[in-house]
């Protein structure tokens, strides 16, 4: 009885997360069960798209037999545990189930100075990164799933670790072509100040299928809104090149304690 209870009260909390989360990533076009293989979240300096982030891992774990591969980067663990509790949901209870987790910053916290992380010669984190990924993804618990996806946030911190632009490069294109070789597995990328690596930013987002690019107001600081989106979507995923056929829309966005709302262009009005 008490597992049952148990698991009533997460399908509920589950529910009410999709729900809090559903209006943006349905602006986005991330709301299908299968996402698109590569999709790719710029973010300006002094915007924070981590609601994107914690949005899109709410409808991953919210799905019956997908699974997710969480790699943190910007932030240790607890901070996306903390963040799916505001919109509803719980990370732990997937853990070990449909989702794994490499966190690389609080490894190297709590074994610095011998963390595993911690690369000196030839090799640089991207490397060590891309094999963990790699091992993860070949594992059984992967390879069972009708779809996965790997969730990286974020890209520009490997710079902070020692990777060079080449080596992220690199990386991504590893990756990239990991998506070509498995037909399950999408991959979600977050690169922050992408208006300071824009050469990096811009060859990832060429070759993604949906480019969110996360930015300010023109017009400054609003109380009703903290920015917009503007979503690129290729409409054909076999195109290897479709810089031709590509759909754009824009959004407002505004981040509340438990929920995120979405607002057209011109929707927003000031009373007098």
């Amino acid at each position: 009885m008490l597992k049952q209870f148990k698991a009533t009260n997460y399908k509920i909390l589950l529910s009410s997360a999709t729900i809090m989360a559903a209006s943006v990533l349905f602006a986005c076009g991330l709301n299908g069960t299968k996402l698109p293989t590569l999709v790719h979240v710029s973010e300006e300096s002094n915007v924070d798209g981590s609601f994107l982030i914690s949005s899109i891992l709410c409808q991953r774990l919210r799905i019956s037999n997908v699974g997710t591969l969480l790699v943190c980067l910007q932030h240790g663990y607890q901070h996306y545990t903390k963040a799916g509790m505001r919109l509803g949901y719980d990370c732990n209870v997937f853990v070990g189930k449909t989702l794994s987790v490499l966190d690389p910053l609080t490894d190297i916290a709590r074994d610095f100075p011998v963390s595993n992380w911690l690369i000196s010669g030839d090799t640089n984190i991207a490397d060590v990164l891309l094999q963990e990924i790699k091992k993860q993804i070949m594992g059984t618990n992967f390879s069972v799933r009708t779809h996965n996806t790997i969730i990286i946030d974020n890209l520009a911190i490997l710079y902070n670790l020692g990777a060079s632009k080449e080596d992220v490069q690199m990386f991504f294109n590893d990756l990239m072509h990991l998506t070509k070789q498995m037909d399950n597995l999408s991959l979600i990328t977050k690169m922050s100040n992408s208006d300071i690596f824009c050469v990096e930013d811009s060859n990832i987002s060429k070759c993604s299928l949906v480019h969110v690019n996360v930015l300010n107001l023109k017009s400054g600081l609003f109380h009703e809104v903290d920015g917009k989106l503007l979503i690129k979507r290729c409409q054909d995923e076999n195109d290897d090149n479709c810089d031709w056929n590509v759909t754009t829309k824009e959004v407002l966005y505004k981040v509340n304690e438990r929920n995120i709302k979405i607002y057209n262009p011109g929707e927003i009005g000031i009373k007098a």
